[in-house]
């Protein structure tokens, strides 16, 4: 199995690539797909029975399975989780929505000109033609009530006024601008209200890729506030100038459609649908209120889930409740709901990470979703050349529309800024600036536009309506191109503009509070690593292979050093304070006045304290004491008992089985804390060694309750067993085939992997795991010892029989550290307490990013070399590192020290960090 876990580590890259040729190879048409008649009509009721030919087997002909219509929504997220890998790690300014968009037309392109009929192209083809009514019930409330729910009320209702300003005033005037272009520069020969219905459309702003930006970098938040609350109150009224112009649209198609008013009319409905929304939005805010104040248990997991569950159910039922049942705006009564939610019922959420990460997750599966489907269907129209949908010529007026928005956007902003700069908030001319050019089109202007197109294509559907058809492509093909332009053009350059206007947080003052925050995380790490020290397990340790993987650590001066000391003196109780073996760090200090003196201090200490000695010739029997205090855990508890009172031999089967399985949820709540301060890292060996620990809790608690003894060690190993006879000779000939040396060039000699990687990858994995069984029993022991300390009777003898379960379980582990040499283990837990200094580094730079103390940019460098380090540490099998000092050679002549030893119990304290 171990080498079944290093073959997956090795060949990580090549398995990605394969993904990426597999997902090239689809949109490209290869050989996967079956052929079909290029250019059908596929839809759901199957009317074309030509466009599936022959493969349906034993479906009805010519009939597409509603069933299939799961597989595309999930298909583009495997396609999208691939896509954000590629950008987080190799090109951060391109927004993910656009490659999407992108990738969604080249599958709708391929679809069209392959003309495939397997289950994905059929898929595609059910989305394509969704229901305009379902694609917004199902969309528009996930994309809105998360951007409400997490506005900042304050300054909303501050910048209410201005954003009232730019939601509607500014929208009908965008509108009738946009609806001008449409008429007098396009040569379709659109008619004005269709011409109004598209710059409807077009009028909704969506700052999805700005605002994560904005928040990445820093910005004001009355600039935050302006482009979030924008896009929130636009899109409400966006959506009612779409219903009331749409209405007209297709009133005048004739296809049995829309409805005709007057301008008059045409008012009452627009405030109707307005106000009638903010109303049924209130309503249905007040009952989220009052559920969230009965859901109101804040340290039960599951009434922090229904609490999610309410907030999803409400959006969406107040959606269809206003759009659907009332005919009022469903967008303007999610937005209002989500907002009075915020205000109040924001401090009745009891876990608002857990709220906040449902939330995130489902905007990025309607986003991924939305965008590929847009992209699907503007590559279906620009494909169809035989509908003629899409003309050379147009790619020239969608270019000249692109930039004549972008003129308006900068003339309305600037001719309704004597305004916006005199009310609410306030503004300036850098922030308008900005926020003209941040004016993005997405999700909810192409779920517009999707939906007028499906809406006139089931209307015309069997009848002689090609030319309306070809009307709403138009308008989709346009919609969709401005947004995918605005994504990458606009989306892109942004952040450069948002630094060059003086909009960003990076000034020289805050060039100086990051090098202080970069400087304390240094020290606190330094105090997390002197802590370590007092731990058994890293009393012997290589400091010249930890300076080396950690870079955080290299350069220390006894200055640093010995305050560090001090802190953790300070921190630790005194009954509880242990001395930090240094012996194997002191030689590498710069300091050579300092040096001796704090040698001689860390000798004398280590003396007192019952640690190893410092002579070379005395590592060997300090090696094999520090293996025994591995080893040491529960024993003073039971000495306490005794000394107290009597312990019968025996307790109670019942008593002792219900100890047992309260015993073994120690050592599982053992390991999930060893997973949450970085020292059982769940990445390790792509995640078998922390599931191998865990799973055998479960066999242990299993047994427990079948009153059997204590076998988790055992049990433990199972998981990694299983498989080793089917897959070890495989995986070696395999790991043969793909193996290239990697790392540093020193690393390629001396190693004590050069015999056989993959034995010491098997090393690594059995020394870690002795060593987080050990450490968790012994986390678990000091527990039981701290909670019942006063248990006398059977029920201490109960206690007895556990512990010395548990001190045989250890005893096994030990057993295995026995096994191996001096040299593998010192190796294997250098390299080991490198990844639990990185991880503590790690968890302290996203502390200080998610206390506001740094900005995602300033940390994610810092973050991103972690990483890097990791990975090049568990690759790492070096035998000698650069630098490598040997203990003997700089340690001080001093008559030995001697001194009673005492008895070290090891208290498990938490992480400075």
């Amino acid at each position: 199995m171990t080498k079944l876990i290093l073959i997956h580590q090795r060949c990580r890259g090549a398995l990605l690539q394969a993904v990426l040729i597999i997902v090239l190879c689809l949109l490209q048409g290869n050989n996967v797909f079956a052929s079909v008649d290029t250019g059908a009509e596929v839809n759901a009721q199957g009317d074309d029975p030509d466009t599936l030919g022959d493969n349906t087997d034993d479906h009805d002909e010519g009939h597409i399975h509603e069933v299939y219509a799961v597989l595309m929504p999930w298909f583009v997220q495997v396609v999208g989780i691939v896509v954000f890998y590629i950008l987080t790690r190799h090109l951060h300014g391109v927004p993910y929505t656009a490659v999407l968009f992108v990738i969604g037309m080249l599958m709708g392109v391929g679809t069209v000109r392959g003309g495939f009929t397997d289950q994905l192209s059929q898929s595609i083809y059910l989305w394509q033609g969704i229901n305009s009514e379902v694609l917004f019930c199902v969309f528009l409330p996930g994309l809105l009530f998360k951007d409400a729910i997490e506005v900042n009320f304050h300054l909303f209702q501050i910048s209410f006024g201005q954003l009232l300003v730019m939601a509607f005033p500014m929208v009908l005037a965008g509108t009738l601008l946009t609806a001008l272009v449409a008429m007098y520069v396009f040569p379709y020969g659109w008619s004005f209200h269709l011409a109004l219905t598209f710059g409807s459309i077009l009028a909704a702003t969506d700052p999805v890729a700005v605002s994560a930006l904005l928040n990445e970098v820093g910005a004001p938040p009355r600039l935050k506030m302006h482009v979030s609350g924008e896009s929130l109150l636009n899109d409400g009224s966006a959506v009612v100038f779409y219903t009331v112009f749409s209405g007209l649209f297709l009133f005048e198609l004739d296809i049995g459609l829309g409805e005709d008013y007057s301008v008059g009319e045409g008012f009452a409905i627009f405030f109707r649908k307005a106000l009638g929304g903010a109303a049924m939005g209130l309503g249905f805010a007040l009952g989220l209120v009052i559920i969230l104040h009965r859901l109101d248990r804040r340290f039960e997991k599951e009434e922090t889930v229904l609490q999610v569950a309410a907030t999803v159910t409400v959006a969406y039922l107040s959606f269809y409740t206003a759009e659907v049942t009332a005919e009022m705006s469903g967008v303007i009564s999610v937005v209002t709901c989500g907002i009075v939610t915020k205000a109040f019922g924001g401090s009745l959420i009891s876990d608002w990470k857990v709220m906040d990460s449902f939330w995130s997750l489902l905007e990025h599966l309607l986003n991924t979703l939305i965008f590929s489907l847009g992209g699907v269907v503007f590559g279906f129209i620009i494909a169809d050349q035989e509908a003629g949908h899409w003309e050379p010529r147009d790619w020239g007026y969608l270019v000249l529309l692109y930039l004549i928005m972008n003129v308006m956007r900068f003339f309305l902003l600037f001719a309704f800024y004597p305004i916006l700069s005199r009310i609410g908030l306030k503004t300036c001319v850098n922030e308008v600036l900005f926020s003209g050019w941040a004016g993005l089109r997405g999700a909810v202007g192409i779920a517009l536009a999707l939906g007028l197109d499906n809406e006139v294509a089931e209307a015309v559907q069997g009848t002689d309506g090609t030319d309306k058809l070809e009307i709403t492509k138009k308008v989709f093909g346009m919609v969709g191109g401005v947004a995918f332009l605005t994504l990458v053009i606009n989306g892109t350059l942004s952040g450069p503009l948002l630094i060059k206007l003086g909009l960003a947080d990076s000034t020289d003052s805050r060039k100086r509070i990051v090098e202080c925050a970069e400087h304390s995380a240094r020290q606190k790490v330094l105090d997390d690593f002197i802590h370590l020290m007092t731990d058994p397990r890293f009393f012997f340790i290589d400091f010249a292979l930890v300076q080396h993987h950690c870079p955080i650590l290299q350069n220390l001066t006894a200055d640093e050093l010995e305050e560090a000391v001090a802190q953790n003196k300070i921190k630790v109780h005194p009954n509880l304070y242990q001395t930090p073996n240094l012996e194997h760090v002191l030689p590498y200090i710069k300091e050579s006045d300092k040096l001796k003196k704090l040698m001689l201090r860390a000798k004398r200490d280590l003396f007192m304290s019952g640690s190893a000695t410092t002579t070379e010739a005395s590592e060997d029997v300090a090696f094999r004491s520090f293996i025994k205090q591995m080893s040491k855990s529960g024993q003073q508890f039971l000495d306490e008992m005794e000394a107290a009172v009597e312990v019968p031999e025996e307790a109670p089967d019942v008593l002792v089985r219900d100890v047992r399985i309260m015993f073994v949820e120690l050592l599982r709540a053992a390991y999930n804390t060893q997973i949450e301060l970085g020292e059982l890292d769940p990445r390790e060996y792509n995640g078998f060694l922390s599931y191998s620990l865990l799973q055998g809790i479960d066999f242990a608690h299993d047994e427990a309750q079948k009153g059997k003894p204590l076998n988790d060690w055992a049990l433990s190993q199972v998981t990694s067993n299983d498989y080793i006879d089917q897959t070890e000779d495989y995986f070696h000939r395999l790991y043969r085939c793909l193996t290239v040396k990697r790392g540093h060039p020193e690393e390629r000699i001396h190693t004590l992997a050069d015999a056989d990687p993959l034995h010491y990858q098997q090393l690594r994995l059995v020394v870690i795991r002795a060593f987080s069984f050990m450490d968790a029993h012994r986390d678990a022991q000091d527990r039981l010892g701290d909670e019942f300390g006063s248990a006398r009777g059977e029920t201490a003898a109960a206690f007895r029989i556990v512990l010395e379960e548990s001190k045989t379980q250890v005893s096994l582990a030990e057993k295995v550290l026995r096994s191996k040499t001096k040299k593998q283990l010192k190796n294997v837990i250098s390299h080991y307490l490198c990844i639990v200094v990185q991880n503590k580094a790690a968890r302290y730079f996203n502390r200080l990013v998610s206390s506001g103390v740094l900005l995602p940019r300033e940390a994610r460098h810092h973050l991103e070399e972690i990483d890097h380090e990791i990975l090049h540490i568990r690759s790492c099998s070096i035998d000698e590192h650069p630098g490598t000092i040997k203990v003997a050679d700089v340690v001080p002549e001093e008559e030995e020290i001697g001194g009673p030893r005492r008895r070290r119990r090891r208290i498990k304290q938490e992480s400075i960090l």
